[in-house]
């Protein structure tokens, strides 16, 4: 009798566990749904397939932040806030106090990615790149600039974008900062599934760092120090 009961315990603890991951799964499920068509038209809105007016752009934030609601530890949700917030200002200038809001509010929520996904080279230069917009070339910026490298060596568009992350913010870097950046660019240049050298050169352009182009072919020991 005493082993009968020892197993229905067991028992009834199990189904408690197994409900119990169902409803988590059900949750995410749920999160997934509700962030679903949000995603698909906050992609065309960025591609410029849409141009939404501040209802449908209010609607769209809503959506993001219900899905949240549904499973709030859910990192992807997260990011796609912080770029939600970043986009709706991304053409804004500095000096304007709301675009400066909006831009920390990104931030925060780019913040809290990295601490659910450290290993996301993706949130890292997200955070990155924000705070360059809010000209917050600090020791924060250096780490998240570090981190996005270091995470993410294989995603070329994680690569490229903190690549040029660190030409916009050259003067301001440490000399092991710029290092980092040179090796990056010819690792890029060297990709072997994309052709990466026109990106880079238009980079480098933009960004007036002509002595750098020698990265894409010979590599660092024919480019001095600059």
């Amino acid at each position: 009798m005493r082993q009968s009961s020892v197993s229905g315990f067991f028992a009834m603890v199990l189904i408690a566990v197994l409900l119990a991951l169902a409803y988590s799964a059900g949750e995410r499920g749920l999160a997934d749904l509700v962030a679903q068509e949000t995603g698909y038209e906050i992609d065309r809105w960025r591609a410029g397939k849409l141009v939404p007016d501040v209802i449908k752009l209010n609607a769209l934030q809503a959506g993001l932040h219900q899905a949240r609601s549904i499973d709030p530890g859910n990192p992807n949700l997260i990011e796609d806030l912080g770029r939600f917030y970043a986009a709706r200002v991304e053409r804004g200038q500095a000096y304007d106090a709301d675009v400066r809001t909006a831009r920390q509010q990104s931030l925060g929520y780019f913040r809290q990615a990295v601490d659910l996904r450290p290993t996301s080279g993706h949130a890292w230069v997200d955070v990155a790149l924000m705070k360059l917009r809010l000209g917050e070339i600090d020791e924060e910026f250096s780490q998240s600039l570090q981190q996005a490298f270091h995470r993410s060596p294989w995603e070329p568009q994680v690569q490229l974008i903190a690549i040029e992350v660190g030409l916009a913010s050259w003067p301001a870097l440490s000399p092991a900062s710029q290092q980092t950046i040179r090796q990056a660019i010819h690792s890029q240049a060297q990709w072997k599934l994309a052709n990466q050298k026109p990106l880079l050169t238009a980079l480098l352009k933009r960004y007036n760092r002509l002595d750098l182009v020698c990265l894409l072919e010979a590599g660092q020991s024919a480019c001095g120090a600059s």
